[in-house]
């Protein structure tokens, strides 16, 4: 894969894991692609959710080859070694190192506006310095953000192309380099995947983020005993609290549960105080938007800044 250089410097020499082996489901009962012992240093290729089916620009052929159940491919699954039920998996970010082109397929009936007719496309977008370069020469600033990370499930195998408790196809922009992505595992080995990268992506994904091959340079930690109801993501500036329902307005709960929760055991505070300063400082966000089938997401996230009393 061509790496962009703009986005990160050289991976460091750490475990390759190629993405020859992708997995489309978070499932507890997947076969290893590797085991690695935590902490771990790793470079993981990703391949773009469509497959690296749009690579030819043939939207005729793209569209034959479309089979349900086989998007969004995530590298893995990896065992982390020792980890158990009631273990956190913290997945550090530390470089996303991007193809040369990305691309967004418009098909009928994907996205939130997929009930009203436009005719099926690939439009390529191509890295260009510190923007991408899309349709009408509009330049976007490049955003680099990681779509799909999560471990398996306690039972039954998730799409993923969804998201939960486990994880899964978060489709937050906080999840970039630099961040920290808490799991909490739910079977032995943890299962951790990960993929469906976006040059840029705008929140909410109501179509398509520019889906593009990249590496990936992770170190993965664990805690063990430390039981998580929800993932959630720490970045320099902020703590985010995820939450995910069939309804918007559960989620949003979800969510505020969440940070509730963390603001009462970061200063600490009662349930009372962290109510107010929710209220104060926390804002709640549309997670995942498309409408491709998947639970609803929301996020809410308040600014670190608070906790330097």
């Amino acid at each position: 894969m061509g790496a962009h250089p703009s986005v990160a410097g050289a991976a460091d020499a750490r475990r390759r894991i190629a993405a020859d082996r992708v997995v489309y489901a978070f499932d507890p009962g997947g076969a290893p692609v590797a085991e690695v012992a935590p902490p771990a240093l790793l470079t993981v290729e990703a391949r773009d959710a469509y497959d690296r089916a749009c690579n030819a620009l043939d939207v005729g052929a793209f569209m034959a080859q479309r089979v349900p159940g086989r998007m969004n491919p995530a590298t893995g699954p990896i065992a982390v070694a020792g980890a158990m039920p009631g273990d956190t998996l913290h997945v550090h970010v530390q470089a996303l190192r991007l193809g040369a082109r990305g691309f967004v397929a418009t098909t009928p009936g994907t996205g939130l506006l997929g009930g009203r007719a436009v005719d099926a496309t690939i439009q390529p977008f191509d890295v260009d310095g510190d923007a991408v370069v899309g349709p009408g020469g509009a330049r976007l600033p490049l955003r680099p953000m990681v779509g799909t990370i999560g471990v398996a499930p306690r039972s039954g195998a998730v799409p993923t192309l969804s998201l939960g408790r486990h994880g899964g196809n978060l489709d937050i922009n906080h999840v970039t380099t630099g961040c920290v992505v808490h799991l909490p595992v739910r079977a032995p080995g943890a299962l951790f995947a990960i993929g469906d990268v976006h040059a840029v992506m705008g929140d909410g994904e109501a179509h398509s983020g520019v889906n593009i091959d990249a590496e990936i340079d992770l170190r993965l930690e664990l805690t063990r005993g430390a039981p998580l109801e929800w993932p959630w993501i720490e970045t320099a500036a902020h703590v985010l609290t995820t939450g995910v329902d069939d309804d918007l307005t559960e989620a949003l709960r979800i969510a505020q549960a969440g940070m509730e929760a963390l603001l009462m055991e970061r200063l600490p505070l009662a349930p009372a105080e962290a109510r107010a300063l929710a209220g104060a400082g926390m804002d709640l966000r549309l997670g995942q938007a498309g409408g491709y089938g998947v639970p609803v997401s929301a996020y809410a996230i308040f600014p670190t800044s608070a906790f330097e009393v």
